[in-house]
Formats: C-alpha cells, structure tokens, sequence
C-alpha cells in the first residue's frame, strides 16, 4: 500500500527542526524562472526571495547586497587567527525549473518511508521504479509535493542550507576562514554565471550547493554546446506548387531522419555523450531546429558536431540547393580538467564527506553546474548533494536526513578550509 504525506506531521516537524523550517519557507515563494521573459531576474519572486533573505541575513549582523540582477551576496570575514587561510564561495540558487509549476507549493511529511511507494494528493505515484534513489530511503522521513508542482529542493534546499549555515557561523563557534556566500538567480536558465563575477568574489575556491541524491560530489560535467540548424523553403500557391514548392516542415522531418543514428539521451548514460533536438518551429518558408550537444570530452564534442555537419550536407544534396545551415555557440565546459588541477582542495572536501559521515560518491554529472563556468573562469567549483530527487517536477522529494546530511557536509568544509594547507 503506497504511503502518504502529512501536513500535521510537517507542521509537528517544523518546530523541532530549523533547517527543515528554512526550507518550507522558502519553498512558498514562486521563483520559477520564465525563459521568456526579458527581465533580470527572469520572475519576481526571485527578488522577494532574495529581498527576504537579506533582510533576515542583515538580522544576523552579516554584510549583505542584493544587487539590481537579484544576486544576494554575504561577505563574512575570516575568525581571528585565520584570515590569511585559503577563502571560500558556497553558493545556491534562488530559482526553479521552468518545467513545472512553482506557485502555491503544498508540501506535506511522508514519514518513516517503508518502500513500498508514495501517493500524492492528485493520485501520482512516486515509487522505485520512476525514482530508483527511493530504495536508500528506507526509514527516512520525506517531504514530498500535492502532485499540482514541484517542491523547489533544486535549490531551496541549497538555499536552506546555506542560511542556516549563516545562523551558525552568528554564534561564533565555528572557526573559519574568509567566506562568501552567493545566492544566485536564473541557474535553471544556464544564465546565473552571466551576473556572477569570478574577480567580484575574489575567492580561491567555490563550492555549489545543488546536487541531488545522498554523497554526491560532482567533480566532472559536460562540454556543452547548443546548435541551430536553418532550413529555407520556397513557398508557392497549392494550386501551382508542382515543381517549385520547398516545404521547409518537410525537410525539417527529413533531417531529423538524417540524424536518427546519431546517439541522443534516450539511447546513452554514464559517459556517452549525445545530441538533442529539443525544438522545431516554423512553416513552409523556414524551419528552425534546436539542438543541445554533450560530450566529457571536447573531442568527443567536435565530433558529434560533425556528424550534425554531414547530416546538413546530406540534406543540401538530397534536395539539390543549399536549404540548411547550422550553427553552433557555446555554453558551458567540463570542469573536471581545472579540479584536478587542485588536488588538495578536492581531497579537503572528500575529508569534509567523511567528516560528516557520508559515504561519498564521485559524479561525472550529465548535465552542467554553475560550477562548469565558475571554474573555466577561474573559480575551481565542484558541486555537492542537497538531498533532492525526482527534480523539476510534481514527483520531486526531499529525504530529511538527507538534507541535515549536506548542511554536515558545508560547516564541516567550512572548518577544513582553515586547515587546508596543513592537508
């Protein structure tokens, strides 16, 4: 029998566990970003957001900025003794995915998950099968959505984590180094590092706080890059089109056929990269075709990009003319070829993992982080678990002790940052 959520056993919850209250509030604040919009940040509630962060950052006696991009940043100066340490960015992000409803959020408390599935109000089910992870839940207690949005743990749980860090760092029994702790806006757009300044921070190292399950350590991501392929058409009158019509629609069709053996996500994992067609529009005249491209390797990626190459040629010789084009622009590179370039910083994070009593497991993540351009430009940045799963949908669920976990994890690596050097 599927278990169920509970609002009063949240609510009972909430009183005894700060962190997790932390959470909750924030994930009443829609900050789903908007890839149409044209303002920065991309929705408001970003900004609220970031506004009733500061406000409750200022409380705690911390230098605190929201800039006019939405980006809070806290300066928090070194304890006595170790300002000359190595200095710190942790960093998460105020946004959510676009994908799925963020307004209205109406979490409840599934507790004691004995692993035989969980009911949402609308009557969705999260089980093993849709969400494997749930398997090492067993025990746990898990806060989950209605079904109508999703839960907002990627990043408000990084958010959660960072703040309440701050609360901790307020009383003055951590020792640490110089810190400075980012919450970014727009991530979800692969947009964040537009508004972030690697020189501004002026830190040695940098930590995103918005992976996923349980002991993850992202050290490596994708090279991305995104490519558009053109196709021109010629539109004629029906009643005359014999011979002279080009539909762009249906070359558009053919070239996806063109490229059907190239490997796409649905047919790769773990280090095989990809190409993806995500978006098609047009009509007769012209068709425009989006793709992502993903490799760990830049070679891997030029030549997936040649194939998409062969694929246009293909179809310019299928129809006699020169229809189709294709471009190509970048978006984010691998971070694990800076990382490893710091070995000790690294291994004082894999300390931090142990410090904290959480096995560690080293991600090559298929996707990006923050971390990918933080680190390309100059900030070495891997990216650690926030607990979340099922993320960017009404089936996203976040373990608690999950959660506590990986705020074990960040004051734990804000106490080895003062002694990385004797690492």
């Amino acid at each position: 029998m599927h278990q169920k959520g509970s609002k009063n056993a949240l609510a009972q919850k909430l009183h005894e566990d700060i962190l997790l209250k932390n959470f909750i509030d924030y994930v009443r604040f829609d900050t789903k970003a908007d890839p149409d919009s044209a303002t920065v940040p991309s929705s408001k509630g970003q900004l609220k957001l970031g506004s009733f962060l500061a406000e409750k950052i200022k409380a705690l006696n911390f230098d605190v900025k929201q800039k006019d991009t939405g980006v809070v940043c806290v300066r928090i100066p070194a304890s006595a003794g170790f300002e000359k340490v190595k200095s710190l960015c942790l960093l998460a992000h105020l946004d959510t995915a676009p994908d799925a409803s963020g307004e209205n959020v109406n979490p409840s408390l599934v507790e004691n998950y004995a692993g035989s599935g969980i009911e949402l109000e609308n009557g969705l089910i999260i089980d093993d099968k849709l969400c494997p992870e749930l398997r090492n839940h067993i025990g746990d207690d898990i806060v989950v959505t209605d079904g109508t949005t999703l839960l907002g743990a990627d990043d408000k749980a990084g958010v959660a984590i960072l703040y309440t860090l701050l609360e901790r760092l307020s009383s003055g029994d951590v020792k640490h180094g110089p810190l400075t702790i980012i919450f970014s806006v727009d991530e979800e757009l692969g947009k964040s590092c537009n508004y972030l300044d690697v020189e501004e921070i002026n830190c040695d190292y940098g930590v995103t706080v918005d992976g996923c399950d349980l002991g993850e350590f992202d050290v490596a991501t994708f090279n991305a890059d995104a490519a558009v392929v053109t196709i021109k058409g010629r539109s004629v009158h029906t009643a005359v089109a014999k011979g002279k019509l080009l539909n762009a629609l249906k070359a558009g069709s053919k070239f996806i056929d063109l490229i059907a053996a190239i490997p796409s996500p649905e047919t790769t994992e773990g280090l095989e990269g990809f190409v993806h067609p995500h978006d098609i529009k047009g009509g007769v005249e012209q068709c425009v075709i989006k793709f992502i491209v993903r490799s760990f390797t830049k070679d891997g990626l030029i030549k997936l990009e040649n194939k998409l190459q062969v694929a246009v040629k293909e179809l310019n010789s299928l129809y006699g003319e020169n229809i189709a084009s294709i471009s190509f622009s970048f978006q984010y590179a691998n971070m694990e070829e800076v990382l490893s370039q710091h070995p000790k910083f690294l291994d004082c994070c894999r300390k931090s993992f142990k410090d904290a009593g959480v096995e560690i497991k080293e991600h090559f993540v298929r996707g990006g982080t923050d971390g990918s351009n933080l680190s390309n430009e100059g900030l070495p940045c891997p990216n650690i678990f926030t607990g979340g799963l099922c993320c960017h949908g009404p089936y996203e669920c976040l373990p608690v002790a999950s959660l506590h976990k990986s705020y074990a994890v960040v004051e734990a690596l804000v106490k080895n940052m003062a002694t990385l050097d004797a690492l």
